[in-house]
């Protein structure tokens, strides 16, 4: 059976925005080499998607590249990370409205790296936490009655909660075990939905 050309360029899309999502994670504890290495994958991975994505995302992502290599040049790390995420976010963004898994889940992932990455920043950027918090709100909306496991559904609640309500406090440790725990159910979603 051939496989349809969108669901071909969704997964190509998809597969690209994982070393933007690498390089998030890592920008606060990777040493200056790996950095610079997984800068590398970024930069082809963006490449070979380029003729998948409309006019404005290439320019919205040639930005991002641009911002990388900004955060990089100055070792600004918590806007690496940024800069990363929000590349991964064009990527994911991009993918077709028929892919299995909603563009939400994947934008929910992006929210809670977003999060944890301001977290991180020295100080860490409450406000921005904020904004990232009442995106994932709406992302959440947007797909929650399509979840019919309500005890997952439930966990996701909580954690949006927990995350909302340690940024609120400015509470360091309850915000990173909060994030911890959002990006871990965003892993349980996209089992959900990729499920037969």
């Amino acid at each position: 059976m051939a496989v349809p050309a969108a669901s071909s360029a969704d997964a190509a899309l998809l597969a690209a925005a994982e070393p933007f999502e690498k390089l998030t994670e890592t920008a606060f504890s990777a040493t200056p080499a790996e950095l610079d290495l997984t800068i590398g994958e970024v930069r082809t991975a963006a490449a070979g998607v380029r003729s998948a994505l409309s006019a404005s995302a290439v320019g919205l992502l040639d930005e991002r590249l641009a911002a990388i290599a900004s955060a990089r040049g100055a070792d600004r790390r918590a806007d690496l990370a940024i800069a990363a995420v929000e590349g991964y976010r064009v990527l994911v963004s991009a993918v077709s409205a028929a892919a299995k898994v909603p563009t939400a889940v994947n934008l929910l992932d992006y929210a809670g790296f977003r999060y944890d990455a301001n977290l991180k920043a020295k100080p860490a950027r409450w406000a921005d936490m904020m904004q990232a918090m009442a995106f994932a709100r709406e992302q959440w909306a947007s797909i929650a009655s399509r979840v019919t496991d309500s005890a997952l559904r439930g966990q996701m609640d909580t954690s949006l909660t927990e995350m909302e309500g340690a940024a609120k406090r400015r509470d360091v440790p309850a915000a990173a075990a909060a994030a911890q725990r959002e990006l871990a159910l965003v892993d349980d979603l996209e089992k959900f939905f990729n499920a037969p």
